[in-house]
């Protein structure tokens, strides 16, 4: 579960700013990162974190993330 702690750690004040860490880790081609990050997301924190990318039409992303679980 990512806390706000952890979010603070990384300077973001928002989840959304963890879930877009974890895009631009994709696009950087850092997928054991991006395993990582993922994997540290609560169930519900991941199910957030799909809907977000759906809403934000990043197809690439979500399908990326679908394949990890």
């Amino acid at each position: 579960m990512i806390s706000k702690n952890t979010l603070k750690k990384y300077e973001f004040r928002q989840i959304e700013n963890y879930f877009d860490y974890i895009e631009e880790s994709i696009i950087n081609g850092n997928f054991s990162q991006v395993k990582d990050l993922f994997n540290k997301l609560s169930k519900s924190q991941k199910s957030l974190c799909l809907k977000y990318f759906n809403c934000e039409h990043k197809k690439e992303t979500l399908i990326y993330l679908i394949n990890l679980i």
